[in-house]
């Protein structure tokens, strides 16, 4: 034990404490959507969707949480107005990301709704 030690030290020593402190960031985190982006949904007449509707999709995105590990993160899929504009927050409170929803597209298109937003790919 006392080698590692050592040798630890003498690392830390050869490198200097930069390489210590780059080593100790963390790694960086899935990109967001830019917090301005809008997140639209429609329904099938082409309307913006419904609070019901919008409470069908949140339940379908939190049973695909199952399915879908990139999904673990989201808190909330939400209407935020009347015209089907979405919100979509992460446990952390930060906007979902492109990944989350590209999930979240393609399950609210089995329920024939459409998720519109700007891609930062």
């Amino acid at each position: 034990m006392r080698t590692i030690w050592l040798s630890a030290l003498t690392l830390i020593g050869a490198l200097g404490i930069g390489a210590l402190t780059a080593l100790a960031q963390t790694p960086p985190q899935q990109k967001s959507a830019p917090p301005s982006t809008a997140i639209k949904c429609k329904n099938v007449n082409g309307r913006g969707c419904t609070s019901r509707e919008v409470q069908a999709l949140s339940d379908a995105v939190f049973t695909g949480k199952s399915k879908h590990d990139v999904l673990l993160p989201v808190k909330e899929v939400a209407l935020a107005a009347s015209d089907g504009t979405l919100r979509c927050a992460q446990s952390d409170g930060t906007v979902c990301t492109t990944a989350e929803l590209d999930i979240i597209k393609e399950i609210g298109a089995t329920q024939q709704l459409t998720i519109k937003y700007t891609s930062s790919k």
